[in-house]
């Protein structure tokens, strides 16, 4: 009798530590992997650009005025002087903040994408998009938390400020088309 108690004992050992197994297999491979889609405006593609934002213009920064730091993000304002407006109006000189990160050293930033969303430096043209604030003007004045023009999109002026226009004009009149399968829902993997 004492031979069936250990085989008993024995094979139950053996399958709790296999369910413990199975258990710690299962717990952890939930935890590997959980994928999130995220959907926005195609900042790749000029004319989703053009379409999408609120105003347009070819500018050359002048001046970085202030860096802020808000709960994890940071935020840049630069006063530009309006070259050539491509869409919307724009002011002659006016404060566009932008959302930046450490570059590293004291003073220099950066952002995740320096060819669709450079940094505004001083003396450097650029073609910028704006989505929101006040795209009129500061007339040299300081611009005022929450009123100065959101940039979302800036690009060095490569093609100068004539070839700016021209591609600009042409992406302004091509509607977008859109992205197949765009539709935008979080996606858990397993």
């Amino acid at each position: 009798m004492i031979v069936h108690v250990k085989v008993w004992v024995g094979g139950c050992l053996a399958a709790g530590v296999a369910a413990a197994g199975a258990a710690w297999f299962t717990v952890a491979a939930q935890e590997t992997g959980t994928v999130h889609a995220v959907c926005g405006p195609d900042l790749g593609r000029d004319e989703v650009v053009a379409a999408q934002s609120k105003a347009v213009a070819a500018v050359e920064a002048v001046e970085n005025t202030s860096h802020r730091e808000d709960g994890g993000s940071a935020y840049l304002t630069t006063v530009v002087k309006t070259l050539e407006p491509l869409k919307g109006e724009f002011g002659d000189v006016l404060h566009v903040t932008q959302g930046v990160k450490n570059g590293g050293t004291p003073g220099r930033y950066a952002t995740e994408d320096p060819d669709r969303y450079a940094v505004l430096e001083p003396g450097r043209q650029y073609v910028i998009a704006v989505q929101s604030g006040s795209t009129a003007g500061t007339a040299g004045t300081a611009g005022t938390e929450g009123t100065a023009a959101w940039a979302w999109y800036a690009e060095p002026a490569r093609r100068g400020v004539a070839g700016g226009r021209e591609h600009w004009q042409e992406a302004l009149t091509s509607p977008p088309q859109a992205a197949v399968g765009s539709s935008c829902e979080d996606v858990q993997a397993g």
